[in-house]
């Protein structure tokens, strides 16, 4: 089994890659699999990114932009978020201790 990634110190991507599952135009016959995940278990890495990139690696591994706006959406919307937005994100990070 390959070596853990800890999102903690994994940075976000700034952009959604062209073939992103979370944009109408990219991978999106994958794209319920990776909400699941996103949403029930962890922020998942950008397929674009990182040694193990599924078409040719755009640099270090980075956490997936499209996952992490549902992420953020979805948690702004349930009130766990006090708004949509990367800060409160990192806000909330913080304040759990993570």
């Amino acid at each position: 089994m390959g070596k853990k990634i800890s999102a903690r110190t994994l940075p976000t991507r700034a952009y959604s890659c062209s073939t992103c599952p979370f944009l109408d135009t990219g991978w999106t016959h994958v794209r319920p699999l990776l909400i699941d995940r996103a949403l029930t278990e962890a922020s998942p890495i950008c397929h674009s990114t990182g040694k193990d990139a599924l078409v040719k690696s755009q640099g270090p591994a980075q956490i997936c932009r499209g996952a992490r706006d549902l992420q953020i959406q979805f948690f702004y919307r349930i009130g766990f978020l006090d708004a949509p937005t990367e800060e409160a994100w990192e806000t909330k990070r913080r304040e759990l201790g993570i």
